[in-house]
């Protein structure tokens, strides 16, 4: 059977039996499926879904090393056979569209095998989007969600800068009259002491720095000559002078658990003080519950359930102060909490217990989960291991609504068309030439890395383009050199060389002349701009527009190049016929 099927592919399709294509490819679709079981049958306990790197585990595991090193054995195996028979060196009479249908199949099998890892990760994502239905996990979410204040976790709140709903116990404390005047006056006086502008009044004005300031005139009772960084929230009011006394965020964690006015009791050698005179900073402490609504999850099916509508409920909820609604929601949390089998603590009072009163509900308290390296003694106190909960459902809801065959597609194409140059550079000129083009290349690389760096130290200001411009002198002097060869017919070796690496650099070009703009654009744009670099990068329309472009091209780049290497093959062909030296 074997022999015969043989015997038709040598006849009628002599291409398919020279490349071995059908057990090849038999072998690498194989491979992908034995992936992708593997990858579904790789998740197989609830403590996985805690993890943040879940879907990682093909290269985290160190599950790679075992397909890789399959791979090599039958791409040996191959290569060994489709090598033995070049119809091309031996000078067989062989069209352009032979060679190109060559080319394309050789770039097939490396694709194949260069997507295993997707495979995997395919398994992985189908097992975990199908743990729990669709309609269930939206139930969770919004548990999540209208929890997630409640959960006491430092890392969460956000400050007036970024709320643009109004809580009327705190607004109405505040007039728009009253915090316009003091911006104007703090503008006045910022303007004459610094030549850069003051920030633009922000609309509502309870997003103004003035706003706060005001607030804290209603609170003395918050004052805090400690640093609380309980959160971002209403911390300092003042703004924080750079001093000795910074604390890191563990640190920071443990002194939120103290509460505003024992820390205004707090020893003098505790207190830090500002590095223009002896006085200490003032801090208050008006970290609120009704700047702890936190979007977790976005509800994919309904885009009303979005932050402004999680505001909006918790913002009604605390208004009402109707505790057993919210006892009601914490029971369900910890429901989650227990199906997922994830830790919480509750020895010394009851949640409910922990959250803060009406009308303010001002925090002085946190439930955050340290870990015993963080904090030795942290399983003495009461907790709840919020962020566990949100990365279940954080690997859930990627598996559900963020999984794509195609996904990481760009980098698979990208690695099997380098394999794909490697080989048909060899099939398409001597051993001798390719061998030499490949040295050579490694040198050049040190070569251009050394000059790089030597220029850089001179031309410290444009070190950002120097390495540019080499790679692009190296590119031209390929393609000046190749170009003479194949028109004088001389320098054979050379020529192919050349031609080697020019067909090798042409997989990159695209792509670093689109980052090579986007450097000139930046520097030209950035120029004479008094924000931050990377701030600037996010925010300018221009760069914008440009990074789009460079991910939609790094898409693009492999079609394009396997579209160019139709012509390129000619060029094989006249160097082949060019006389031996």
């Amino acid at each position: 059977m074997f022999k015969k099927i043989n015997q038709t592919l040598i006849t009628k399709y002599p291409l398919i039996w020279n490349l071995k294509l059908i057990w090849i490819l038999f072998a690498a679709i194989s491979l992908n499926l034995i992936a992708f079981i593997n990858g579904f049958l790789f998740f197989n306990q609830k403590s996985q879904l805690q993890e943040s790197q879940l879907f990682r585990g093909f290269l985290d595991q160190g599950i790679i090393i075992y397909y890789v090193l399959v791979a090599i054995i039958i791409l040996i195996i191959w290569l060994y056979f489709y090598i033995k028979n070049n119809r091309f060196k031996s000078f067989f009479p062989t069209s352009r569209n032979y060679l190109f249908k060559e080319f394309l199949a050789v770039f097939l099998i490396f694709f194949l095998f260069s997507y295993l890892p997707n495979s995997f990760k395919s398994g992985v994502k189908l097992r975990v989007a199908n743990y729990i239905s669709n309609d269930q996990f939206e139930k969770d979410i919004d548990i999540i969600n209208r929890a997630q204040p409640f959960t006491l976790q430092y890392n969460f709140g956000y400050s007036n800068y970024s709320r643009n709903l109004p809580v009327p116990v705190f607004d109405s404390l505040v007039s728009e009259k009253e915090t316009k005047t003091l911006y104007f006056q703090n503008k006045k006086e910022y303007e004459i002491a610094n030549k850069r502008l003051y920030n633009p009044f922000l609309t509502p004005y309870f997003r103004n720095d003035e706003f706060e300031q005001l607030l804290k005139n209603h609170f003395d009772d918050r004052k805090s000559y400690q640093l609380i960084s309980f959160s971002t929230s209403y911390v300092p009011l003042n703004r924080v002078k750079k001093t000795d006394g910074y604390l890191p965020d563990i640190q920071e964690a443990m002194l939120a658990e103290q509460s505003a006015s024992d820390n205004v009791t707090m020893a003098a050698e505790s207190i830090v003080f500002s590095n223009n005179n002896d006085e200490p900073e003032i801090y208050y402490n008006l970290s609120s519950l009704y700047n702890y609504s936190d979007l977790a999850f976005q509800n994919v099916k309904d885009s009303t359930l979005n932050h402004k509508y999680y505001d909006e409920q918790l913002i009604a909820l605390l208004q009402k102060n109707d505790r057993k609604a919210i006892e009601n929601l914490l029971n369900n949390y910890t429901d989650l909490l227990n199906n997922h089998e994830i830790g919480y603590q509750f020895k010394h009072k009851k949640w409910i217990d922990y959250l803060p009163h009406y009308p303010y509900y001002f925090i002085d308290t946190n439930l955050n989960y340290l870990e015993d390296k963080q904090a030795p003694n942290n399983k003495l106190k009461d907790y709840i291991n919020q962020s566990s909960l949100n990365q279940v459902y954080t690997n859930i809801y990627e598996a559900k609504y963020e999984s794509s065959w195609l996904e990481g597609i760009q980098y698979c194409l990208m690695l099997a068309l380098s394999f794909t140059m490697l080989i048909i550079t060899f099939r398409f000129s001597s051993f001798k030439v390719w061998l030499i083009a490949l040295v050579a290349a490694g040198i050049l690389m040190i070569l251009g890395s050394a000059l790089g760096m030597g220029i850089g130290s001179i031309f410290y200001e444009q070190s950002n383009f120097i390495s540019y411009s080499i790679l692009f002198l190296f590119y031209i002097a390929f393609i000046v050199l190749m170009s003479y060869g194949l028109r004088t017919k001389k320098y054979k070796v050379l020529t192919g060389v050349c031609l080697n690496w020019f067909v090798a650099t042409n997989i990159f070009i695209g792509i670093v002349l689109i980052s090579f703009y986007t450097e000139i654009r930046n520097e030209m744009l950035y120029n004479g701009q008094d924000v931050d670099l990377y701030d600037f990068r996010n925010t300018n329309a221009e760069l914008q527009m440009l990074q789009k472009m460079a991910e939609i091209f790094f898409y693009v780049n492999p079609f394009l190049y396997i579209i160019s290497f139709y012509f390129i093959i000619n060029l094989y062909k006249k160097w082949q016929a060019m006389p031996e030296e």
